[in-house]
C-alpha cells in the first residue's frame, strides 16, 4: 500500500488522512469534517482497500455519494489501486442506462461497490443482486449533501440489510441537523473535526464591484484582465449558466459547460473533458462545486453568490487544493451586497476590487455606500458649516466686483472639498482597520501571514 501510494504521488499525509486511517484499520465508526480538498477520499479508500480480504469473492465496503459525478471520481480513485492490487474488484452503480450492464457481470461479486443512494438501493435491496452478509464497512461521503439531496430513506433501507457494520461519515460541514440524523446510522467511536475555514488556508477571497454591469458581460473583461490558468465560473441557475457559455463562445473564449439538466451521456463527457483540461474556463452549476477533484483550478468566479451560504465555501473549495494557492473572486453590485455582508460576518477574508473598463483595482471603500460620496450634502457636519461661512465672508466685497460670484463658489468648493477627503479618509481607514482586524482573526485560525 504504501509503494502505491508513493508510485501515485501520496507521500505525506492530511490532517484528516492521519487521524482517520489508523482508526478505520482498526475497523473504528467514526464522523470526520475537513474542508474540501483535504484528501477525505483517500481517508476512506485507503484503509477499505487495505482491510479487503481479496481471496474472498464477496462485498465488503460500501461507498455512497450523492451525485454520479462524485461516485464515478471515487470509483476512478479506487481503479487506481488496481495496478498495485491485481485481484481487487470494485464497481460502479450509478446511471438508469447502466442497468442491465450492472446486472450481467455479477456472477462474481466485486470486493467494493461505489455508486448513488437510488442506483445502489435497485441493485442491492429491490433485485437483490448481490449477498451483502460480508459487508463489513460502509462510507457515507459528502454526507450533508445527501441529507439535503433527500437520501437518507434509501441509506436507511440498506442499513437494515446490513448487519452492524463499521460505518465511515465524511463531510465537509456537520451540522446538528446532520449529526441527528446520523445518529441512526453512525454510533460516532471517534469524531474528527478539521480546519475551522471553509476553505483551504491557501484560498485567497476578493469581493469585485462590476458597476451594475451584467455579470457575464463583466466575466468577458475579468477573463481578459486577469487572464487566469483554469478558471471555473459559477452561476446559481442552469439558464444563466447556458446564457454564460454561449457568450464566451460568441467571444472566441474556448469554455465548456456542465449542470444537472444535461443527459447522462452529456455529464459524462464534460467531466471528462474537464478532467482532461482541455478548456480554460469552465461554466457550472452549484452541482460542480462538491466534492470534483477539478486539477489545478486557479481561479473561481462566482457571477452571483448562492442563497445557502455554505455553497460559497464548496465553490471556493474548488481552488488552493492539496496545498496549492488560489482565488476566489465574487461580483456584485450596490445592489446585490446582502449575502456578500453575511460572508464578512461570517469571518471570511475578503478584500476589494473594482472592474472598471476591463481593469482590475483596488476598491479603497469596499461596501461602504459608494452613491452616497458624490451627494452634496453628505459629509457637513458643523466644522464644515463654520468654514462655509468664513468662506462667504471672506470672499464678500466691499461694493459689487467682477467676478466675485466665481471667487466666492470656488472657496465654498475648496472647503467642501477638503471635508470631503476627510469623510473619505475616515471611511478608508475604518475599511482597513476592520480588515487589518480579519487578518488577526485569519491568521489565529491558521492562516500564518494574517493576510486580507
Amino acid at each position: 500500500m504504501v509503494l502505491a501510494l508513493k508510485k501515485t504521488g501520496y507521500v505525506e499525509p492530511s490532517s484528516v488522512q492521519t487521524a482517520v486511517i489508523p482508526k478505520a484499520l482498526r475497523g473504528v465508526s467514526l464522523l470526520a469534517q475537513s474542508a474540501t480538498g483535504s484528501g477525505k477520499t483517500h481517508a476512506f479508500l485507503i484503509p477499505l482497500i487495505e482491510k479487503t480480504d481479496l481471496s474472498l469473492s464477496r462485498v465488503q465496503s460500501i461507498i455512497i455519494a450523492p451525485t454520479r459525478e462524485l461516485a464515478r471520481q471515487t470509483y476512478d480513485f479506487a481503479r487506481e489501486f488496481q495496478r498495485f492490487f491485481p485481484k481487487f474488484k470494485v464497481r460502479l452503480f450509478t446511471s438508469e442506462s447502466e442497468v442491465s450492464q450492472n446486472a450481467e457481470g455479477l456472477s462474481e461479486a466485486p470486493h467494493m461497490v461505489v455508486g448513488t443512494p437510488g442506483r445502489l438501493k435497485d441493485i442491492l435491496v429491490d433485485k437483490h443482486l448481490l449477498n451483502l452478509q460480508g459487508v463489513r464497512s460502509i462510507v457515507l461521503d459528502e454526507a450533508d449533501m445527501l441529507l439535503d439531496l433527500g437520501y437518507f430513506d434509501d441509506i436507511e433501507k440498506l442499513f437494515s440489510i446490513v448487519k452492524d457494520p463499521q460505518t465511515m461519515v465524511f463531510s465537509a460541514t456537520l451540522k446538528q441537523n446532520l449529526r441527528d440524523e446520523l445518529h441512526k446510522f453512525v454510533r460516532s467511536d471517534f469524531e474528527f473535526e478539521g480546519e475551522k475555514t471553509e476553505t483551504a488556508a491557501q484560498v485567497r477571497h476578493h469581493l469585485v464591484d462590476i458597476k451594475h454591469a451584467d455579470p457575464i458581460e463583466a466575466l468577458v473583461d475579468f477573463l481578459a484582465a486577469r487572464k487566469p490558468y483554469l478558471c471555473l465560473v459559477f452561476a446559481s441557475t442552469k439558464e444563466t449558466v447556458e446564457k454564460c457559455f454561449a457568450k464566451l463562445q460568441d467571444q472566441g473564449i474556448d469554455a465548456v459547460f456542465f449542470t444537472g439538466g444535461l443527459g447522462d451521456r452529456a455529464r459524462r463527457k464534460a467531466i471528462r473533458l474537464i478532467k482532461d483540461n482541455k478548456y480554460q474556463v469552465i461554466v457550472a452549476s452549484d452541482l460542480l462545486a462538491r466534492g470534483i477533484d477539478i486539477e489545478d483550478v486557479s481561479d473561481v468566479v462566482s457571477l452571483d453568490l448562492p442563497a445557502e451560504q455554505e455553497f460559497y465555501f464548496h465553490r471556493a473549495g474548488r481552488t488552493g487544493r492539496f496545498g496549492k494557492d488560489g482565488d476566489s473572486w465574487v461580483f456584485y453590485d450596490d445592489d446585490h451586497i446582502d449575502r456578500a455582508k453575511k460572508l464578512l460576518e461570517a469571518g471570511t477574508p475578503f478584500d476589494y476590487l473594482i472592474l472598471r473598463k476591463g481593469l482590475l483595482v483596488e476598491d479603497p471603500v469596499g461596501l461602504a455606500p459608494k452613491r452616497k460620496l458624490s451627494m452634496k450634502k453628505a459629509f457637513v457636519n458643523e466644522n464644515e458649516l463654520k468654514e462655509i461661512k468664513i468662506a462667504k465672508a471672506n470672499t464678500r466685497p466691499g461694493k459689487v466686483k467682477p467676478a466675485y460670484k466665481k471667487k466666492r463658489k470656488w472657496a465654498i468648493d475648496k472647503v467642501k472639498r477638503k471635508y470631503r477627503r476627510k469623510a473619505i479618509q475616515k471611511i478608508v481607514r475604518e475599511e482597513i482597520a476592520r480588515e487589518h482586524k480579519q487578518g488577526e482573526i485569519w491568521k489565529n485560525r491558521g492562516g500564518g501571514d494574517g493576510r486580507k
